[in-house]
């Protein structure tokens, strides 16, 4: 079976989103604290690809510190009508 292809919210570049695969997904490799993740939620629906993920999880990325891996919130919930990897 192929890979399913998704798009990325933030830069519109297609991307897998790999949180349903066997292995982790390279997601978890990025860390974002509370805040940050609350505010990519109310900003994005669905998952980030990897570049945006590096720039929002960089020093100084759109004010966004680091902490929590972006796959523990991938398929929360969001609590605002979007928001950064809810369940597709």
């Amino acid at each position: 079976m192929g890979q399913t292809i998704d798009r990325c919210p933030r830069c519109a570049r297609s991307f897998h989103c790999g949180f349903a695969d066997a292995a982790p997904c390279a997601c978890t490799t990025v860390r974002l604290d509370d805040a940050a993740l609350a505010e990519l939620r109310r900003r994005y629906r669905g998952c980030l690809c990897m570049r945006c993920l590096g720039e929002l999880s960089a020093p100084g990325g759109e004010g966004l510190p680091q902490r929590h891996s972006a796959a523990a919130a991938s398929r929360m919930e969001p609590s605002a009508p979007t928001g950064p990897l809810p369940e597709k």
